[in-house]
């Protein structure tokens, strides 16, 4: 069986103080349904990322927590701090990489983009691809109101705020709405495009 990594939401429990990695049960049916002949590897923010490379075949920059740009915690710096060390090995070790809203934002800032707030974000709209528009759901406080030279723009919001990008030279896209929720998948183009290079 091969493996796909996945990053973690960190969550503080309230009862007492404890810091907890947690995936949403979303993504276990996902993989069930969509990528089937992978199991996913979550990761864990207190083992170095380059101990999973020998043993993935693509990552997941999952949704979840903000960028500490947009709302300083130390939550968020952690969890930043750890992803963007897997894009710079992803990039160096030629390892497809997705980014699923919060980790769309992270790939879109490590290569220069703007994140800034936005309004209405958190409810299903229309989003523009090619000559489609297409209907996603959306749970996002941050958009991506430009992007950096290196990415390219897939799909813009009726704001005209990106909601999908890849890179030009790498297998890296990111895309704002959740893939692993319902009408998650109404548009498959992007998805399947990196898929492509997951071996």
């Amino acid at each position: 069986m091969k493996f796909i990594a996945i990053s973690q939401r960190i969550l503080e429990n309230q009862d007492y103080y404890e810091l907890r990695e947690c995936l949403a049960l979303d993504w276990g049916t996902f993989f069930k349904k969509e990528l089937n002949e992978f199991l996913p590897l979550p990761l864990s923010y207190e083992l170095d990322f380059k101990n999973y490379i020998p043993y993935i075949s693509a990552v997941i920059l999952s949704g979840g927590n903000d960028l500490n740009s947009c709302k300083f915690s130390f939550i968020n710096q952690k969890r930043d701090n750890y992803e963007m060390s897997i894009i710079k090995h992803c990039m160096q070790n030629n390892i497809p990489l997705l980014g699923i809203c919060k980790g769309a934002q992270i790939i879109a800032s490590y290569f220069s983009s703007i994140v800034c707030p936005c309004e209405g974000h958190v409810r299903n709209h229309e989003v523009y691809l090619n000559d489609q528009i297409i209907n996603v759901n959306s749970y996002h406080n941050f958009a991506i109101k430009t992007l950096g030279s290196e990415l390219e723009v897939l799909a813009n919001a009726k704001d005209k705020t990106i909601e999908a990008f890849k890179h030009k030279k790498f297998s890296i896209y990111g895309l704002m709405w959740h893939i692993e929720r319902e009408n998650g998948m109404s548009e498959k183009s992007i998805f399947n495009a990196w898929l492509k290079d997951v071996k």
